[in-house]
This record gives structure tokens, C-alpha cells and sequence, in this order.
């Protein structure tokens, strides 16, 4: 059930472009208050009824994943850094990423989330985890396109992107949690493979690089920091063109740690 009922929902509640993109896109436009369908009590949608039915049935946003983790963790000793994003920082382990003894990092990244669902656990697995900063990475899924040509859902995957990422920075902004933004990392060169647009992901990584300038956050590159001359992840730094492998993560790390030391967290007495 649960398994139909995730895949149910990315169609049903748009959590993904493509499909539910081209419904929402076709219906006509909203003809204003006194031209709207009146409904009684209890009466809905197909859509509607499906919607909030998942809503009811199904964990969409997987905030089980962490709830145990989350309650075993014992309150801060030093600043704690929580890592939010999908596989690409799921895969990244303590190894490659030699945080220094001062810091606590703590990674919250569930394979395949997008930013909507990033949104809906934020305040589960960052804010109650009561972090110091949180490192956002968010996009890569928000650009697969499971239907039709993925350029064509260019509109609404950036608009998807920038509000989710801007109202997960507003939460983090509203509970004094620094916050530091990533670039979407690229894919390989077979794009269409991968159901994602370059295009869209350097449009995506544009709008984010200028969104963390207009609020004063710390940036990292990590497409700057992976992408070969021809702006693709190449082979030598990922084995299926969309995960970083060990030397990718190594290359990522120094840029990361540049952004969260420019935070001014180190304690003074830290060595």
C-alpha cells in the first residue's frame, strides 16, 4: 500500500513535472469568485478526493525515515550542521565529508525528495534537531520529468524549486539556523537518460546562486566544482552520470567546508 500510494501521489499531487504538470496546465483559468463551481458538504473532486486521501493514507514527505534518529539524538555539545537533501547527500558519508572535531554533522538527505517534500519535513529533521546551520540541496529530482520532453516543464519546476527552497529558508531564517545553499550539481551528458534538461538545471542553479547573494547565505558551486568543460558530470567522478563517486564527494567537501567555516560557528577555543 504504501509503495501505490507514493506513486500515486507524485502523479495525483504534482510533487513531480510531467504528467500532473500538463493536467494543472490545461485546466482553463480561474474565472473569479462568483463564476466558481459551488459544491456542497461532502461533495469533491476525483482529484481532490485522491489528494487528500494520500494526504491521510501515506507518509509522503517520509518523515518516519528519521523519527527514531531524530529522538535518539541528544542536545548539542558543539555547532551541529544538518545536511537536508536527496541522494546526492544520502550517499555522501562521514569518510568524504572529514568534518573538523568542532562540528556536528548531522545528514537528513533521503534518496529521491524533491524540494517539496524537503519542505514538508523541515521542521522534523532540521529545526528540532535544534542545528546551529543547515546546508540545503535541493533540485536534482525536482527536474526528472517522468512525461513528455523535459524542457517543456521548465516553468514549473523552477517555480516549484524557488518556492520551496525559499519558504525552507524562511523557516531556517525565523529560528536563527544559518543557512547555506548548493547548486545543483550536473548529470552526465545522456540527459534525456536521466529525464532532466540541462537547461533548466543551470536556469535552476542561476536562481539559486542569486537567492543566497539577496540574503546574505554562503553559496557552494557544486556544479562549478564537478562539471567538466562541457558543463556534464563526467565518468571519473560518477559511476551512473548522476551520483558523485569518492573523488566527486572529495571534491565537493573542500568547497563545503569553505562555506560552513565562513559562518563563524568554530568556537574560539577549538583547536
Amino acid at each position: 500500500m504504501r509503495g501505490l500510494g507514493r506513486a500515486m501521489a507524485f502523479g495525483l499531487l504534482a510533487a513531480t513535472p510531467g504528467a500532473g504538470d500538463a493536467v494543472a496546465q490545461s485546466r482553463p483559468a480561474d474565472p473569479g469568485p462568483a463564476a466558481r463551481e459551488v459544491r456542497s458538504v461532502g461533495e469533491t473532486r476525483l482529484h481532490d478526493f485522491a489528494a487528500k486521501w494520500m494526504m491521510q493514507q501515506d507518509d509522503l514527505a517520509e518523515m518516519g525515515v528519521y523519527a527514531a534518529a531524530n529522538r535518539a539524538l541528544p542536545e548539542p555539545s558543539r555547532p551541529r550542521v544538518v545536511l537536508m537533501g536527496d541522494s546526492i547527500f544520502y550517499h555522501w558519508t562521514a569518510e568524504e565529508r572529514p568534518a573538523p572535531a568542532w562540528m556536528e554533522v548531522v545528514n537528513r538527505a533521503i534518496p529521491g525528495q524533491n524540494s517539496s517534500q524537503m519542505l514538508l519535513r523541515f521542521e522534523d529533521d532540521v529545526v528540532a534537531l535544534k542545528p546551529s546551520a543547515v546546508v540545503i540541496l535541493a533540485g536534482t529530482n525536482d527536474l526528472r520529468v517522468y512525461a513528455g520532453e523535459p524542457a517543456a516543464a521548465r516553468a514549473s519546476v523552477l517555480a516549484r524549486l524557488e518556492r520551496n527552497v525559499s519558504a525552507m529558508a524562511d523557516i531556517a531564517d525565523a529560528r536563527r539556523i544559518e543557512v547555506v545553499i548548493c547548486a545543483i550539481p550536473p548529470f552526465g551528458a545522456d540527459s534525456q537518460g536521466l529525464q532532466r534538461d540541462p537547461a533548466t538545471l543551470r536556469a535552476a542553479d542561476d536562481w539559486l546562486a542569486a537567492f543566497a547573494t539577496s540574503r546574505g547565505y554562503r553559496f557552494v558551486d557544486s556544479y562549478k566544482a564537478l562539471a567538466d568543460g562541457e558543463g556534464s558530470l563526467p565518468a571519473s567522478l560518477s559511476a551512473d552520470g548522476l551520483h558523485p563517486n569518492a573523488e566527486g564527494y572529495r571534491r565537493l567537501w573542500p568547497e563545503l567546508e569553505s562555506a560552513l567555516a565562513r559562518l563563524g560557528l568554530r568556537p574560539a577555543a577549538a583547536p
